[in-house]
């Protein structure tokens, strides 16, 4: 009998598809711990529990052995962008749709366009451009000014994809950097923060949320161990595309955990979003 067997290319975009799940089983997981815990506290569960599957990892890849890192300034750099990512994007999770959060994410290749033209050189060119302004359309869409409430959470979570732009244009430059170094020097401040910012208002821990807590941290070495892998498959071009799965995960988890309806506008301004993602990793001028 003959045996399946799945080219490179289609395992490089399981495995993605893989990791757009267990990216969507951390935003869904922290939403339901904003309901009891405060944003500090979430985010220093989400660490220490995370903590030992990076470590994991870090072995799996010999990583462990080359941990120290040779440009201070820039990962302290990194450690700042890391922990207003994570502090903006977790406060948004208790305040606005899963789903929203999931598709405004997805600005920040957009941003990283941008950027990279000033900061690293990296010509725009006329397609990304054109992709930018769809891509921002989109957001307006989504946003929906005038005819939504203002909340201050669409400010946590511009600041919180900005911050992690910058994060991914840090790791081009320090691309020479061990990867050990550059995933764990990220953690150390936003546990500082963490832990000094839960330390008044610490909320008792109940089974549930602990049980809940090592699972959003085996998640994120699933997301880890899962980008690994795709790229190591496929090319970018092949694997990138699937991350975008991670809007159809959010919208069923919404619908089916938080009572979150999806509606036409959210489709729309999230296929804008998307498309302008996937005119971005397409274009070459």
């Amino acid at each position: 009998m003959r045996t399946l067997s799945l080219s490179p290319a289609l395992q490089g975009m399981a495995w993605m598809l893989l990791g757009s799940l267990a990216g969507t089983l951390i935003d869904s997981g922290v939403k339901a711990l904003s309901s009891t815990y405060d944003t500090p506290q979430i985010v220093l569960g989400r660490l220490l529990c995370g903590l030992p599957f990076v470590l994991l990892i870090a072995a799996w890849r010999g990583d462990l052995k080359n941990l120290r890192p040779k440009r201070w300034r820039g990962h302290a750099l990194r450690a700042v962008l890391s922990s207003g990512a994570t502090f903006g994007f977790f406060f948004a999770l208790g305040e606005l749709p899963l789903t929203l959060l999931v598709a405004l994410s997805f600005t920040a290749p957009l941003l990283i366009a941008v950027l990279a033209w000033p900061l690293l050189g990296e010509a725009l060119g006329w397609r990304r451009g054109l992709a930018v302004a769809l891509g921002f359309a989109g957001v307006w869409v989504l946003v929906n000014p005038g005819n939504a409430p203002w909340h201050p959470a669409y400010l946590a979570v511009a600041g919180s994809v900005l911050c992690w732009a910058g994060l991914s244009l840090s790791a081009r430059r320090m691309a020479n950097e061990p990867a050990g170094a550059m995933v764990l020097s990220t953690m150390p401040l936003s546990l500082v923060l963490a832990g000094s910012l839960s330390v008044d208002g610490w909320t008792p821990l109940e089974g549930w949320s602990i049980a809940l807590f090592l699972g959003i941290g085996a998640a994120g070495a699933t997301l880890h161990f899962s980008v690994i892998m795709a790229y190591r498959l496929a090319q970018a071009a092949t694997v990138a595309p699937m991350e975008y799965a991670a809007v159809l995960w959010a919208t069923l988890f919404g619908a089916l955990f938080f009572d979150e309806v999806p509606t036409g506008a959210l489709a729309l301004g999230a296929a804008l979003i998307i498309g302008a993602g996937l005119i971005i990793l397409r274009a070459r001028e």
